[in-house]
């Protein structure tokens, strides 16, 4: 059986004191260590997440200005892209008139030198026929 004496009393008031010590040493400087170290942990659990949410959000904005710039970038290629094929259209029509007025050109000098031959020879077989027709006849036709 216990005997309850003095020295059970005294073990209890040491112990109470220990404890109270301990509570003020020990106990409440790590609750504190704890809490702040708790705070510290939800602190940057939300700045890690609200900087996550800026993150996504640049990466929206992002992808939403790429696109936007990949579509300015389509839309100025074929404005330029039609802008080369009117060009040449414009460049071939331009060399074909040209090349019409050279080929016209060509065709009536041509025609005049043709005509001009024609006339060189017509004036040639008259002279040569005259000249064949007095050898032949032996006088002067």
């Amino acid at each position: 059986m216990i005997d309850i004496n003095i020295a059970f009393f005294y073990q209890l008031i040491n112990f109470a004191v220990l404890l109270v010590a301990l509570n003020f040493i020990l106990f409440k400087p790590l609750r504190a260590i704890m809490r702040e170290r708790e705070q510290g942990i939800s602190g940057a659990f939300s700045d890690s997440k609200a900087a996550q949410d800026r993150a996504q959000a640049l990466l929206e904005q992002y992808n939403v200005s790429l696109a936007d710039a990949k579509q300015k970038a389509a839309a100025a290629y074929n404005t330029f892209y039609q802008q080369g094929l009117d060009a040449q259209r414009d460049m071939i029509a331009a060399e074909r008139t040209k090349a019409g007025e050279l080929l016209d050109k060509a065709r009536k000098e041509i025609a005049e030198a043709a005509a001009a031959a024609r006339g060189d020879l017509r004036k040639e077989a008259e002279a040569l026929s005259r000249d064949i027709s007095t050898k032949l006849l032996g006088r002067a036709v």
